[in-house]
Protein backbone atom coordinates (compact mmCIF):
# COMPACT_ATOMS: atom_id res chain seq x y z
CA UNK A 1 0.00 0.00 0.00
CA UNK A 2 1.21 3.81 -0.94
CA UNK A 3 -0.04 6.45 -1.64
CA UNK A 4 0.97 9.47 -3.41
CA UNK A 5 0.47 13.39 -2.30
CA UNK A 6 0.31 16.55 -4.28
CA UNK A 7 -0.86 15.06 -7.58
CA UNK A 8 -1.91 17.92 -9.73
CA UNK A 9 -5.21 18.07 -11.31
CA UNK A 10 -4.66 19.59 -14.64
CA UNK A 11 -6.20 20.84 -17.77
CA UNK A 12 -4.99 22.59 -20.50
CA UNK A 13 -6.32 25.72 -21.15
CA UNK A 14 -5.70 25.61 -25.46
CA UNK A 15 -8.18 23.11 -27.20
CA UNK A 16 -6.43 20.22 -28.80
CA UNK A 17 -5.84 20.74 -33.00
CA UNK A 18 -7.32 18.14 -35.15
CA UNK A 19 -4.99 15.82 -37.16
CA UNK A 20 -4.15 16.34 -40.60
CA UNK A 21 -1.93 14.36 -43.56
CA UNK A 22 1.40 14.04 -42.50
CA UNK A 23 0.79 16.06 -39.07
CA UNK A 24 0.34 14.61 -35.65
CA UNK A 25 -2.46 15.62 -33.28
CA UNK A 26 -1.02 18.59 -31.28
CA UNK A 27 -2.58 20.83 -28.42
CA UNK A 28 -0.97 24.01 -26.19
CA UNK A 29 1.99 23.45 -24.04
CA UNK A 30 -0.35 26.13 -20.84
CA UNK A 31 -2.05 24.03 -18.23
CA UNK A 32 -5.03 25.47 -16.38
CA UNK A 33 -4.62 23.65 -12.39
CA UNK A 34 -7.32 22.57 -10.23
CA UNK A 35 -5.72 22.24 -7.11
CA UNK A 36 -4.02 18.90 -5.68
CA UNK A 37 -5.29 15.25 -4.46
CA UNK A 38 -3.69 12.74 -2.96
CA UNK A 39 -4.05 8.86 -4.40
CA UNK A 40 -4.24 5.79 -2.25
CA UNK A 41 -3.15 2.49 -3.63
CA UNK A 42 -2.82 -0.98 -2.68
CA UNK A 43 -2.45 -4.18 -4.89
CA UNK A 44 -3.35 -7.40 -3.85
CA UNK A 45 0.28 -10.01 -4.40
CA UNK A 46 -2.41 -12.85 -4.78
CA UNK A 47 -4.67 -12.02 -7.06
CA UNK A 48 -2.96 -8.67 -8.99
CA UNK A 49 -6.09 -6.52 -8.20
CA UNK A 50 -5.31 -2.37 -7.72
CA UNK A 51 -7.53 -0.87 -4.94
CA UNK A 52 -7.17 2.87 -5.32
CA UNK A 53 -8.68 6.21 -3.84
CA UNK A 54 -8.42 9.76 -3.89
CA UNK A 55 -8.61 12.16 -1.45
CA UNK A 56 -8.11 15.98 -0.95
CA UNK A 57 -5.26 15.76 1.07
CA UNK A 58 -3.63 12.78 2.82
CA UNK A 59 -4.27 12.72 6.46
CA UNK A 60 -4.39 9.69 9.00
CA UNK A 61 -8.18 9.49 8.75
CA UNK A 62 -8.09 9.12 5.26
CA UNK A 63 -5.65 6.15 5.62
CA UNK A 64 -7.52 4.74 8.07
CA UNK A 65 -10.90 5.07 5.92
CA UNK A 66 -9.05 3.34 2.54
CA UNK A 67 -7.68 0.58 5.21
CA UNK A 68 -11.10 0.29 6.10
CA UNK A 69 -12.45 -0.19 2.08
CA UNK A 70 -9.31 -2.35 1.49
CA UNK A 71 -10.26 -5.02 4.56
CA UNK A 72 -13.97 -4.91 2.91
CA UNK A 73 -13.11 -6.06 -0.10
CA UNK A 74 -11.45 -8.97 0.86
CA UNK A 75 -12.71 -12.14 1.75
CA UNK A 76 -14.12 -12.33 5.30
CA UNK A 77 -11.68 -13.45 8.00
CA UNK A 78 -8.47 -13.55 5.66
CA UNK A 79 -5.18 -12.30 7.04
CA UNK A 80 -4.40 -9.33 5.30
CA UNK A 81 -0.85 -8.10 5.89
CA UNK A 82 -0.09 -4.23 4.84
CA UNK A 83 3.47 -3.08 4.43
CA UNK A 84 3.60 0.73 3.90
CA UNK A 85 6.70 3.08 4.56
CA UNK A 86 7.30 5.05 7.92
CA UNK A 87 5.34 8.21 7.50
CA UNK A 88 3.30 9.50 10.17
CA UNK A 89 -0.13 9.20 9.15
CA UNK A 90 0.61 5.81 9.08
CA UNK A 91 1.47 5.37 12.79
CA UNK A 92 -1.05 7.55 14.61
CA UNK A 93 -3.53 6.30 17.41
CA UNK A 94 -6.31 6.24 14.79
CA UNK A 95 -4.12 3.59 12.89
CA UNK A 96 -3.60 1.44 15.99
CA UNK A 97 -7.18 1.39 17.19
CA UNK A 98 -8.10 0.44 13.74
CA UNK A 99 -5.71 -2.50 14.02
CA UNK A 100 -6.77 -3.21 17.68
CA UNK A 101 -10.72 -3.57 15.88
CA UNK A 102 -9.31 -5.92 13.10
CA UNK A 103 -6.80 -8.42 14.65
CA UNK A 104 -6.46 -9.95 10.94
CA UNK A 105 -5.09 -7.11 9.27
CA UNK A 106 -0.75 -6.72 10.62
CA UNK A 107 1.42 -3.46 9.20
CA UNK A 108 5.05 -3.92 8.27
CA UNK A 109 6.60 -1.03 7.51
CA UNK A 110 9.56 -0.64 5.39
CA UNK A 111 13.08 -0.30 6.89
CA UNK A 112 14.54 3.72 7.33
CA UNK A 113 17.94 4.20 5.40
CA UNK A 114 19.89 6.07 7.34
CA UNK A 115 22.67 8.05 5.82
CA UNK A 116 25.50 6.31 6.09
Amino acid sequence: MDEKTAIQALDRKDRMLPLSPGRAESHGFEYERNGTLSLFAALNVATGEVLGKTAPRHTSARFVAFLTEVVSAQPRGEEIHVICDNVSSHKTDAVQTFLVDHPKVSIHYTPRIRPG
